[in-house]
């Protein structure tokens, strides 16, 4: 029975990906790091109608190295998908550090170990943050580190990847990126995931909808590129950027609207309006400065090498808030 080795067990993806590895037959080894969250990952697996039968636990921590090494003993594939996620201005090192000593920790374990392919979750946040872009991106983008505007996760994002691609190419190890948009779809744990839930909660905040879009992509779909990534030797070398669609904030509350969501904002704001009033509101200038821009996003690695499709992901979208709803933050 092969052996795969998942950091972040307890993360919203990685409990998609130990779900989809435990039914394909593989043995899962996955790192949390509490021990009071292994009980959390077996329910909730059990829960979903998963047997844990093949699933084994170790306590790691990005930031320390005792115990790497060791569990990743015998493990044929390793799928590196634990790093902090927080967005917004904070201070770098809280995320720069751990994602990009984390991820060394894990592929330096795996090297030594002689594992045979790593897989590691980037994020579409190592795509996009050119300087100059016309709105269009594919896998072979880079963010600009030397751009200013860029928050840190962005940055600890981008400079974990790079890390990788060095540290793979120089030991000759069989590697790819995941680089998904934001991320859709309910939790298996029933806690959404921190861009998840700060996202929807901040659509409902809204008094009105500005002329914005976002690329999103279902959580399964999410999931099981990386399985596909992992056993398909084409991947090696490359990095798959992941989205399902370009949607408008408009039709997005409108699909939370059809579903019984009727506190999501309904009116639109005219363009001038917003940037008028930006004027004067700090908080609001962002928002002005995208206004009426849709990106265009091209998944071709994806699609041509994995032969990757998403379904759509309108129904991932009313889960998320569904499952919001559920644990009492949004209200109908």
């Amino acid at each position: 029975m092969k052996k795969v080795f998942v950091s972040g067990g307890s993360g919203y993806i990685a409990m998609y990906c130990i779900k989809i590895l435990l039914q394909k037959g593989y043995y899962v080894i996955t790192s949390v790091r509490e021990s009071s969250k292994i009980d959390l990952v077996k329910n909730s697996l059990v829960k979903n109608g998963v047997s844990i039968d093949n699933l084994d636990f170790k306590i790691l921590d990005l930031l320390q190295d005792k115990g790497w090494d060791d569990a990743l003993k015998d493990c044929e594939f390793v799928l590196h998908m634990a790093s902090p996620v927080i967005p917004g201005k904070v201070h770098e090192d809280i995320l720069v550090k751990p994602a990009v000593e984390g991820m060394e920790r894990c592929i330096n374990a795996a090297i030594k170990n002689g594992a045979k392919k790593f897989v590691q979750t980037s994020s579409y946040a190592a795509i996009y943050g050119r300087k100059k872009h016309n709105n269009e991106h594919d896998d072979n983008d880079w963010t600009d580190l030397s751009n200013k505007k860029i928050m840190p996760y962005e940055i600890s994002k981008t400079k974990a990847e790079k890390k990788m691609w060095e540290i793979s190419k120089k030991a000759n190890l069989d590697a790819c990126a995941i680089n998904p948009v934001l991320v859709l779809g309910p939790s298996l744990t029933g806690v959404l995931s921190m861009s998840n839930r700060v996202t929807i909660k901040k659509i409902f905040s809204l008094p009105f909808i500005p002329d914005l879009s976002i690329s999103v992509v279902g959580v399964q779909d999410v999931a099981e590129a990386h399985i596909m990534a992992m056993e398909n030797e084409s991947s090696n070398g490359n990095r798959f950027l992941l989205s399902e669609k370009t949607i408008k904030l408009k039709d997005l509350c409108g699909i939370l609207f059809q579903a019984g969501f009727e506190k999501v904002p309904r009116f639109s704001i005219p363009n001038f309006l917003l940037k008028f009033t930006a004027l004067f509101i700090p908080s609001l200038r962002l928002i002005a400065s995208r206004l009426g821009s849709v990106e265009t996003l091209y998944t071709n690695n994806a699609n041509n090498i994995l032969g990757w499709y998403p379904k759509s992901v309108d129904s991932e979208i009313v889960n998320s808030a569904k499952q919001l709803y559920d644990v009492g933050i949004l209200k109908k």
